[in-house]
C-alpha cells in the first residue's frame, strides 16, 4: 500500500473510531455517576425493617429540661408515636466565626442527651439525631445558612469534632437515623470537606444517614450519593389567603410534590422531610418559615395546613417518600403561646396524632 493510501486509511480510522470512543467514554462516565449514586459506601444498605417515618421533632435545648423531655417522650409514645427526631445544637459567635462548640447554657449535658435517647429506645421509639448550628449573635437576615468564616479549615475541623461526638451518642443509643448537618447552605459547595465529615461519622456509626437541606436548596447539595435519604425541611409558601380551603392547599402542593419526587427518582433514594410544620398564626400558609411571624392567632389555618399535607402525601411508595418529622413538640407549650409550632392542645393535634399512629 502506498504512503498516500496509508494516510487515507489512517484518516478513515480516526474519523470512524474517535466518535465511537467518545460515545463509550461518555456512557462510562454516566454509568459511574449512576453507580456512585446507587452504590456509594453504606448508601445502598436496605431501608426495610423500619416502620414508616411519622414523628415529631424535639429540641434538646433546655439544660434543665431532662425530666420534661422524658415526659414528652412518654406522652408521644402514648399517642402512638413511633419516631422522634431529637435536635441538638452547637453554637458559634456569629456568621464570621471560624469556631463552634456545644454550649451547656443552651443544651442538655451529654449524659442527659444520652439519657433521653436511651429512654426513648426503652419505650420502643425509633430515633433520629439531628445536630444543628446556631448563632449567638445575628442581625438582619443572618442565620446559619449564610455563615462565611475567614478560615474554612478551622470551621470544618470544629464541625467534624462536634459531629463525631453526636455520632458516638447515636451509635451508643441505637439511633436509627443520623443527620450529618442541617441548613448549612453556604458550606454545601465544599463537597470534599463534606465527604470527610461523612467518613468521620462512618468510623463510629453504622445507621442510616441524611442531611437536612433547605426546601429551596436541596438541588445544590452535592453529597446525596453517600447518604441514605434525601433529607429536607419543608416550609413552602402554599397560599396567601389564610381562608384557602384544604383542596386549594393541596393544589399548591402538587407541583412541589412532583418536583421533589422526580428528584427522588433521579437520585434512586427516598425523600425524608426532616422538618415540616405550621405555627398557630393566621399567615402561616404564606410564610410557614417565619418563626417570628406576626398577625393574630388562628389555629384553624394550622389545622387546614396539616389536613392538606396528610391528604396529599398519602400512598406514595416508600422508595420515593420515607416520611416526615413534625416541627415541633415543645414541652410545656400551650395553645395560647403566640406563634408556637407545637401542637399541644391545638385543634390540629388529633388529626396529626392519627396520622402519626398510622390510623
Amino acid at each position: 500500500m502506498h504512503a498516500r493510501q496509508y494516510f487515507l486509511f489512517f484518516i478513515a480510522v480516526v474519523v470512524l473510531i474517535l466518535p465511537a470512543l467518545a460515545l463509550l467514554t461518555g456512557m462510562a462516565a454516566a454509568q459511574r455517576t449512576v453507580s456512585e449514586t446507587r452504590a456509594a459506601p453504606h448508601a445502598h444498605s436496605r431501608l426495610r425493617g423500619l416502620p414508616p417515618i411519622r414523628g415529631f421533632c424535639i429540641q434538646l435545648a433546655d439544660p434543665n429540661g431532662t425530666a420534661a423531655y422524658e415526659r414528652s417522650v412518654k406522652r408521644l409514645r402514648q399517642m402512638g408515636c413511633h419516631w422522634i427526631n431529637f435536635v441538638v445544637n452547637a453554637r458559634q459567635h456569629d456568621v464570621k466565626s471560624s469556631h463552634l462548640a456545644m454550649d451547656r447554657r443552651y443544651s442538655l449535658k451529654p449524659k442527659d442527651i444520652v439519657r433521653v435517647l436511651d429512654y426513648a429506645h426503652r419505650l420502643g421509639i425509633r430515633t433520629m439525631l439531628m445536630p444543628i448550628v446556631l448563632l449567638n449573635h445575628a442581625t438582619g437576615d443572618e442565620w446559619r445558612g449564610v455563615i462565611h468564616p475567614p478560615n474554612w479549615n478551622a470551621w470544618f475541623a470544629d464541625y467534624r469534632r462536634y459531629i463525631r461526638r453526636c455520632a458516638r451518642w447515636s451509635a451508643r443509643c441505637h439511633v436509627q437515623i443520623f443527620s450529618v448537618g442541617s441548613e448549612l447552605l453556604s458550606t454545601e459547595r465544599y463537597r470534599s470537606r463534606w465527604r470527610r465529615v461523612i467518613r468521620t461519622v462512618r468510623k463510629v456509626y453504622n445507621g442510616k444517614l441524611t442531611y437536612s437541606a433547605n426546601w429551596d436548596h436541596y438541588l445544590n447539595v452535592r453529597i446525596w450519593p453517600w447518604l441514605n435519604y434525601i433529607g429536607m425541611n419543608s416550609y413552602y409558601d402554599l397560599a396567601n389567603d389564610p381562608h384557602t380551603p384544604v383542596d386549594g392547599i393541596r393544589r399548591s402542593w402538587r407541583s412541589i410534590k412532583s418536583r421533589i419526587l422526580a428528584f427522588a427518582r433521579y437520585m434512586h433514594k427516598p425523600v425524608l422531610l426532616t422538618e415540616i410544620g405550621w405555627d398557630n398564626l393566621q399567615n402561616t400558609l404564606a410564610k410557614p418559615w417565619d418563626y417570628v411571624g406576626t398577625g393574630k392567632i388562628n389555629p384553624a389555618v394550622q389545622r387546614r395546613a396539616f389536613a392538606a399535607f396528610i391528604d396529599e402525601w398519602r400512598h406514595i411508595p416508600r422508595n420515593l417518600f420515607a416520611g416526615a418529622m413534625i416541627w415541633q413538640w415543645q414541652p410545656g407549650a400551650k395553645p395560647t403561646d403566640y406563634g408556637t409550632y407545637s401542637l399541644q392542645g391545638e385543634p390540629a393535634l388529633p388529626l396529626v396524632a392519627n396520622w402519626i399512629a398510622g390510623r
